[in-house]
């Protein structure tokens, strides 16, 4: 095959076992590497019958989503990477439709599979978009909308059957990316640390580059998804999330567009701390960062 998959694990339990027993069946001829970030559960351990299909990057600490792709790539040499998470199941002929796409598709950059209706791909987030969203209006599905004013009257389920559609921002939670291509962007931004907007940051600078983007969704992988949120906890991830969601304002909006982003920030923990008493330590936490700027 013309691409390794690289799943990035961090204590998935035993979402990687399953996901590799998929790629195994679906994928037989599939070169598997495990970029592990410091997992202390049992997630390694459960693969130990897999040793000799799968090849392994044990990190001693938790370098985050972004530096262990960066590491999928310095360690191999295919001109395809297919990025993984550990709670996907890749479904028969998932693997190859992508790459199929890739080698038709030249100036193709990445391309990504259906990872189930909560993950559909979005444009990038302007400052308003984000200045909403972190006040409590939901994130409009541009793909969605696209799809369905090319297929008036369609149900919205049948967008997971459509042809492939260019996109800016499909899930990373399964998404080819061509070496070429990531190299003339430097690779992941590893300061979004340990997870979220890495790869919406990714995205926009292969699509700054001339890159395209692709959404090709009969390549379908069931995405059970939330698992590291769980994994992380409440309170390191909502700090993980904001923090990260700033440094791609201050990256990629003006300075009135990052100032208008933090102070979002600032406001909607304020409302979740009122809404949400439970976590109102962990919006705190979120609440001070933003006043500081992280």
């Amino acid at each position: 095959m013309a691409s390794v998959v690289a799943i990035i694990n961090w204590n998935s339990g035993n979402w990687l076992r399953t996901c590799i027993e998929s790629l195994l069946a679906t994928a037989p001829s599939a070169e598997i590497l495990v970029v592990d970030n410091a997992s202390e559960d049992a997630s390694l351990e459960l693969i130990g019958a897999f040793r000799k299909r799968v090849n392994f990057i044990r990190n001693k600490v938790n370098r985050g989503f972004a530096a262990a792709v960066n590491q999928a790539f310095q360690a191999t040499s295919t001109p395809y990477v297919l990025v993984l998470n550990p709670d996907i199941r890749v479904t028969p002929g998932a693997v190859v439709i992508l790459e199929d796409f890739m080698n038709a598709h030249p100036h193709t950059g990445a391309v990504g599979g259906y990872v189930n209706k909560n993950y559909l791909p979005r444009d990038f987030p302007t400052a308003w978009v984000l200045v909403r969203e972190n006040l409590g209006f939901p994130r409009p599905c541009s793909v969605a909308a696209v799809y369905e004013r090319r297929n008036p009257g369609a149900p919205r389920a049948a967008l997971q059957f459509c042809e492939a559609i260019s996109v800016e921002q499909p899930a990373a939670a399964a998404l080819m990316i061509r070496r070429e291509a990531y190299e003339s962007v430097g690779g992941f931004d590893e300061q979004f640390y340990p997870a979220w907007y890495e790869d919406v940051d990714f995205c926009c600078r292969l699509k700054a580059e001339g890159w395209e983007i692709y959404y090709a969704p009969k390549a379908e992988f069931l995405h059970e998804g939330g698992y590291s949120v769980s994994a992380l906890g409440s309170e390191s991830f909502v700090r993980a999330y904001y923090g990260n969601q700033m440094r791609y304002a201050r990256k990629h909006f003006s300075l009135l567009g990052s100032a208008a982003v933090r102070a979002s920030v600032a406001v909607g923990m304020l409302g979740r701390m009122i809404g949400r008493p439970q976590q109102a330590a962990a919006y705190g936490k979120a609440f001070l960062g933003a006043l500081k700027g992280w």
